[in-house]
């Protein structure tokens, strides 16, 4: 025979701080200088730009998981640089 019914919570809030650590906005190096990023191989840049986009995809991923825990933490990340700034390579 079964007992009485019992009242099941359906919604428990849970308070989980993650350490502090985790909450550090990502750092965004400097990518190399414009006037010589013609003389990388083509493989070498390939390489680059994917190392480069996979960097960004997470740096973003990290910054908005760190501005959703404490909004306003992380700041938007810098503008790269447009072709029109691009030096021109001398030959």
């Amino acid at each position: 025979m079964p007992g009485p019914a019992r009242e099941v919570p359906v919604i428990v809030k849970v308070k989980d701080t993650p350490p502090a650590e985790l909450l550090r906005c990502p750092e965004t190096p400097e990518g190399f200088p414009l006037a010589e990023i013609g003389q990388l191989s083509t493989a070498t840049r390939a390489a680059a730009i994917r190392i480069g986009k996979a960097m960004g995809v997470n740096a973003g991923r990290l910054r908005r998981l760190v501005n959703w825990l404490q909004p306003d933490t992380c700041p938007a990340p810098r503008a790269a640089p447009t072709s029109a700034a691009t030096p021109k390579v001398p030959g």
